[in-house]
């Protein structure tokens, strides 16, 4: 049986989730989530602190919602084909365009944080372990050559994980000018091919860079 306490811990959550997707951090008020989760404000102290620990575990949520669009794990991936494997993360990254009702309001606290970036978000990226950028590292490494360095290495992992993201992120204007495109299962099927080429093509071009050109690149020669 579920405790009061729980109850109301999950009704301020669910509360916050829609205040803080509506107005953004700095406009979702303590006021207005615990009118809504017909909550005291004492009970904000008592279950996470503060409104900075309220919006943390609403951001850890919103970014662990996506982990069911992880593929494979980091120990299945040796075995798979790089290019089939960097097909299948696509199609997977991309799926939440087919779920878009269930993550809507994460994708707008997403967006909030694009245009106001919070300390809370800093710190949550920096200390909690995604398995989507995981899996993504783990995948660049397996096109970069070996002697790549970290830095390499995270810059082609954001840049990845970005490309499928942008479009998640940015669904709600995908079938509005200038853009007008009808997303369905069969727009799905057609951006995985393309972005797959795209970025095989472009994976590939810096497998093949030799040390020394990669070294010039670099060094802005």
């Amino acid at each position: 049986m579920t405790r009061p306490s729980e109850l109301t811990r999950d009704a301020l959550v669910e509360s916050a989730t829609a205040i803080f997707a509506e107005n953004g951090f700095e406009g979702g008020s303590v006021r207005l989530i615990t009118e809504r989760a017909k909550a005291n404000q004492a009970a904000v102290s008592y279950h996470f602190g503060s409104k900075e620990g309220l919006y943390r575990e609403v951001l850890r949520r919103a970014l662990h919602a996506f982990d069911e669009f992880v593929p494979f794990g980091e120990d299945e991936l040796d075995a798979i084909d790089r290019e089939e494997a960097l097909r299948l993360f696509l199609r997977q990254q991309l799926l939440p365009l087919a779920k878009r009702n269930q993550l809507s309001r994460y994708l707008r606290i997403f967006n909030w944080e694009v245009l106001q970036r919070t300390a809370v978000f800093h710190e949550l990226l920096a200390t909690e372990r995604i398995p989507t950028v995981a899996i993504a590292q783990a995948l660049v490494r397996k096109f970069l050559p070996s002697a790549a360095s970290p830095e390499e290495v995270m810059v082609v992992t954001i840049w990845l994980v970005n490309q499928a993201f942008i479009f998640v992120r940015n669904y709600d204007s995908l079938s509005q000018p200038p853009a007008n495109l009808k997303v369905d299962e069969a727009f799905l099927t057609r951006l995985v091919d393309t972005l797959s080429r795209l970025l095989i093509g472009g994976l590939a071009g810096l497998s093949a860079a030799s040390p020394e050109l990669r070294r010039k690149a670099r060094a802005g020669a």
